[in-house]
């Protein structure tokens, strides 16, 4: 009678303290701070800010969110075990430095396993998206981010300790000496063990949590959380370290990144809900149910890569320690048949080409196991336009319910100019039948073609923002070699605006195909509201081969140069020798005239020598090994030939 009466005055202590809690918090107002930033001392500080009022609506008794404790059949563990570290990290996908705390998080997560639970939330002014990209920011997010002190991003807490005078501190040092390690090497007041279920039908998520205090907590009233989270979200990131601040974090460097962790949203309202008995021997079990929508602002919530983690809080709302958490995958369930195959997606690059002619590609296709059974071989089969199709049986591994990015054989097509379509379908999953009819897909891409230029002199104008340090540019040949390059310009103006930049000159090849790319290192071009930046490169004849400058990372144009052979140059009997050349290079032509130019260049399109005449002997053996250019350049136009040196 005693037992039942203490587990009553629990249950309705607790369904008191959740329902104010959770009253309270849905009438609260808050301020944001909207941080559009920039970089600095390797953290990423303030630009400027906005105030934006925001209601925060939490999950009440009505969605099913809200948890009782109550006793159960105990799995907790109730002898005193070692603290497991939590680790809260808030970044963007606009701020280049967040990689490294990335990495420095998931190799304490990975390096650990069991005992680190990892949180990462999207908030703040670098998580704010350009036009185009996905929002993986959420309210309760940008309210998590609000009640910590945070100067810069990225920026984590490690247990919500205070750590050399500071709750908030750099992630790229989570795993220092006095961190993950220190708290791991702890005695926990308290254990957890949970279980989590996800039926891929209703996508309803059942979680309990089970808790065992071996030792009183500092405080009389602790809170559980319970947080959603998401892996393998792929996805832009902008980075300062050319890919090697995380090596491990992308799929295709620089435009797609494994975002891991991400956070989704609480269970049990912002701040927690209450555990009002916390002295050595507490123990129940809290358990909570959602509906999982099938989008978080238009990013899709898989099913297959959801994490719960799940902590206890010594104090209210960002105050005091966390005890300890756990994270766990759930067990999907609902499945309705052995061997399903689904199809999620496909995906073909968008093309520029000099040309419209035969291309060879490997399309990529997202295929999603439905079935019970690991799927370890399906039949896809895959065509464009409509045409010929090509057949790839495939092997490998997807666990159920989960979904894979599959790099699919080459296949030959002629493309049209404009848009395309990539049609795939998949089939005998397992070997066996397909039970259902959605495993058919299509995806439409671009081919564009190059402008054609009147002449082969062409200049780069370029007006930069205000932040002119963060662009550069290259243009490349059809081999890939920089032939010309520029940026980044400096020094940034202290307050929004643009600044001309010198206009660049180019001689170019003649019928050669090049690609003019433009680099913002920060990711919004240079026309997103700190000045009306532009870029165009212009032929002889004002003609515009490629321009813009509203873009992200990066914007790409192509364009050509027009056909001129030697008859047109007025050249004849052109002989370059010996090639490849060690001491001497000698270069011989007949001309009908006397105007002519002789270079050798590098493949950066650096001039190293020139001479006039149509009979010429170049030095050479200084010169490193490697490949050249040989050009002559007349009114009419250039002659290339490539060289050796060795």
């Amino acid at each position: 009678m005693v037992l039942d009466s203490i587990i009553a005055n629990i249950n309705r202590a607790s369904l008191l303290a959740s329902l104010v809690l959770g009253l309270q918090e849905s009438l609260k107002i808050l301020t944001i701070e909207i941080l559009l930033s920039v970089k600095k001392g390797g953290n990423c500080t303030l630009k400027y800010q906005n105030r934006l009022t925001m209601k925060n609506f939490t999950r009440i008794l009505a969605v099913g969110a809200l948890a009782v404790p109550f006793m159960g059949s105990a799995q907790v563990n109730t002898s005193p075990e070692n603290r497991n570290a939590v680790v809260e990290e808030w970044t963007g996908i606009h701020c280049g430095y967040c990689p490294t705390g990335h990495a420095a998080v998931q190799s304490a997560y990975t390096n650990n396993p069991g005992d680190v639970v990892a949180i990462n939330f999207h908030s703040g002014g670098y998580a704010v998206p350009n036009a185009g990209e996905p929002d993986y920011r959420t309210p309760e997010g940008t309210i998590h981010d609000g009640a910590f002190s945070i100067s810069g991003y990225p920026s984590s807490t490690l247990n919500r300790r205070t750590i050399g005078g500071s709750q908030t501190y750099h992630p790229a040092g989570t795993n220092d000496a006095d961190k993950v390690p220190a708290v791991l090497a702890e005695t926990s007041e308290v254990n957890m063990y949970m279980t989590a279920t996800l039926d891929i039908v209703t996508r309803q998520l059942d979680v309990d949590v089970e808790y065992y205090y071996t030792s009183n907590a500092p405080n009389s009233t602790n809170y559980m959380n319970v947080a959603i989270l998401q892996n393998n979200v792929q996805g832009p990131q902008v980075t300062y370290g050319s890919g090697n601040y995380n090596p491990g974090g992308w799929i295709n460097y620089p435009t797609v990144y494994n975002h891991q962790h991400m956070f989704r949203g609480f269970m049990t309202g912002q701040w927690g809900a209450a555990i009002n008995s916390t002295t050595a021997g507490s123990t129940a079990t809290m358990s909570y149910s959602q509906v999982l929508p099938m989008d978080i602002n238009g990013v899709p919530l898989n099913i297959a890569e959801i994490e719960i983690a799940a902590y206890i809080g010594d104090g209210v709302q960002s105050a005091g320690d966390i005890l300890t958490g756990v994270s766990v995958k759930p067990t999907l369930t609902g499945f309705t048949s052995t061997d399903e195959v689904v199809f999620a997606a496909a995906n073909l690059d968008d093309i520029l080409s000099c040309a419209v002619g035969a291309q060879t590609m490997s399309p990529t296709t997202d295929l999603q196991n439905w079935g019970s059974n690991t799927m370890t071989s399906a039949t896809i089969t895959y065509d464009v336009n409509g045409g010929t199709p090509s057949v790839m049986n495939w092997t490998g591994s997807i666990a159920p319910g989960a979904t894979q990015t599959i790099t699919l054989d080459p296949i030959t097509f002629t493309p049209n100019a404009g848009s395309n379509t990539l049609n795939v379908t998949a089939s005998n999953p397992n070997g066996v039948a397909d039970n259902t009819a959605d495993n058919a897909g299509s995806s439409t891409f671009n081919v564009t073609l190059a402008t054609l230029s009147n002449s082969i002199d062409v200049t780069l104008n370029l007006v930069t923002d205000r932040y002119g340090s963060e662009t550069t540019w290259d243009v490349k040949n059809s081999g890939g070699a920089t032939v010309y390059s520029g940026g980044p310009y400096g020094p940034d103006l202290t307050a929004n605006g643009t600044t001309t930049q010198p206009a660049v000159p180019m001689t170019l090849a003649i019928d050669e195909c090049y690609t003019f790319t433009i680099y913002d290192s920060y990711g919004d071009g240079i026309d997103s509201g700190y000045g009306v930046g532009s870029f165009e490169i212009v032929d002889d004849q004002s003609t515009v081969l490629v321009s813009g400058g509203d873009f992200a990372a990066e914007d790409q144009g192509l364009f050509k140069t027009p056909l001129a052979g030697l008859k047109d140059l007025g050249l004849e009997d052109v002989s370059v020798y010996p090639n490849p050349a060690s001491d001497v290079l000698n270069v011989d032509f007949t001309a009908e005239g006397s105007d002519y130019t002789v270079a050798i260049m590098d493949l950066q399109g650096r001039v190293l020598a020139t001479q006039t005449g149509t009979n010429v002997s170049f030095q050479v053996a200084e010169f490193a090994a490697g490949s050249y250019i040989v050009t002559i350049s007349t009114d009419a136009g250039v002659y290339t030939e490539n060289v050796v040196i060795k």
